[in-house]
């Protein structure tokens, strides 16, 4: 999935929900690293960042840049999920 594609689909859904990335169990999404044309979404055990606290976050960002799940390997993210509360990256 692409940045401009992530932004524009979640354009209406309310600027407060708080970002996780499917696992098991769900890792809060804490940091943003750009790598070349590449977003890496770097999780963690604290409290995750908002919908808002992204956009703010990614504006210089190219809008083409792809999202990747950090780590090694880089993990290629697709789409998300909305469940009650939060979007779940995966």
């Amino acid at each position: 999935m692409r940045l401009i594609d992530f932004d524009r689909s979640t354009s209406d859904l309310a600027p407060q929900l708080r970002l996780y990335v499917e696992g098991t169990p769900n890792q809060a999404l804490q940091d943003l690293r750009v790598q070349g044309d590449r977003l890496d979404l770097i999780t963690g055990a604290g409290r995750p960042l908002t919908l808002d606290q992204f956009r703010a976050r990614t504006q210089q960002v190219s809008p083409t840049a792809s999202l990747f799940l950090a780590g090694p390997p880089p993990q290629r993210l697709y789409g998300y999920r909305l469940i009650p509360q939060c979007l779940l990256l995966g």
